[in-house]
């Protein structure tokens, strides 16, 4: 089924070897994949629903009869293809948290509605209108729910995900520093992978007991049962995009359906500035007495931003000095109104 699935896709059956992979994906001159006529996105979360999870489960089952602690055993160069390596049962039981996440992640994305032709993605780019704006206006459903059937199921490997790691970890790190296994305790990413259990020892408590402050950020509370009640689609957590940037202040729900609360916008639009160009937001114009006019703008602190004005909606001027937004909203005051009927103002981000 996997050999099928990866020939329906475009990928030439010579040179599919896991261990010298050649086949690639036909591309156009830009390099960019092209899309395989007839291929619904869909199809890719039901191949790992319905043969990659079964194969996993089996893994899993497999790796479960090794109970002895005491196990190791050691694979030859010829075996692993790199170098040869003694496995003991805390590298199992590694990769077995792993497969369970992989489990955790099939069971959620299948759950999420998909239903989109490639061949359309394709069209949008080509013609030069691929945005996150274009896609979510012609997919109304895409990334609301097509199951929860899955949830309770994706809540079991978390859970399974988060048990097995904490017994790998606590035997890796209790390993003798002479010997060397496949995975290996490394003090400079000690305290990275410590805080990575105390979160996810919070998240997995979330589970049993409700919600949990975080260890490392006690301003923050998790909670994970409510990604598992069917109650929130990813689709309602989305921000409104204009093209490929978001537009400041449009994130309905800081808590992310309640999964986390105590996050600020400017803390959750300062992460995604990283990744997104974020547009300000302006509200309505107050005309103050002076015949001066007060416009409020969604902005981001620690962002620098201009206030320009055109009257044709091509041709921007600088209408004030360069400030530097000190917190999620800033008023610009404009005194210097031109007498031409038709004035046009936005704020521009000089931070990208």
């Amino acid at each position: 089924a996997g050999s099928n699935f990866l020939t329906r896709i475009g990928f030439p059956v010579a040179g599919r070897n896991i261990y010298g992979w050649n086949s690639k994906l036909p591309e156009d001159a830009k390099e960019i994949p092209l899309a395989p006529n007839g291929v619904n996105a869909n199809e890719f979360s039901a191949q790992l629903r319905t043969n990659v999870l079964l194969s996993i489960s089996g893994a899993i089952a497999n790796l479960s009869a090794i109970t002895d602690t005491n196990f190791t055993v050691s694979l030859t160069s010829s075996e692993t293809t790199i170098t040869g390596v003694t496995v003991d049962y805390g590298d199992l039981k590694l990769i077995q948290a792993g497969l369970y996440a992989s489990e955790y992640f099939i069971y959620t994305v299948n759950a999420q509605n998909l239903d989109a032709q490639l061949t359309a993605f394709r069209a949008l780019y080509t013609n030069g209108t691929w945005s996150a704006e274009q896609v979510l206006s012609d997919y109304p459903q895409l990334f609301a729910f097509s199951t929860t059937n899955d949830l309770q199921a994706a809540r079991a490997a978390f859970t399974n995900a988060a048990n097995c790691y904490m017994i790998a970890s606590t035997f890796i790190r209790a390993r003798p520093p002479s010997e060397v296994r496949l995975f290996n305790y490394d003090e400079v990413s000690a305290q990275s992978e410590a805080n990575f259990r105390l979160t996810l020892q919070d998240l997995k408590n979330s589970l049993v007991a409700g919600p949990q402050t975080l260890a490392l950020n006690p301003n923050l509370t998790v909670d994970m049962t409510t990604q598992f009640s069917g109650s929130t689609t990813w689709r309602s957590l989305l921000p409104k995009f204009d093209g490929n940037a978001i537009e400041l202040g449009s994130l309905q729900d800081l808590t992310f359906g309640g999964v986390i609360s105590g996050l600020t916008r400017d803390e959750v639009e300062g992460f995604l500035s990283e990744r997104f160009v974020m547009l300000p937001v302006g509200s309505a114009p107050t005309l103050l007495s002076d015949d001066s006019l007060k416009i409020a703008f969604t902005t981001l602190s620690g962002h620098y931003y201009v206030l320009e004005t055109s009257t044709n909606l091509v041709d921007w001027e600088w209408e004030q000095p360069i400030f530097w937004a000190t917190n999620s909203t800033s008023v610009v005051t404009n005194t210097g109104l031109k007498t031409f009927p038709t004035h046009f103002y936005r704020l521009e981000d000089l931070s990208y």
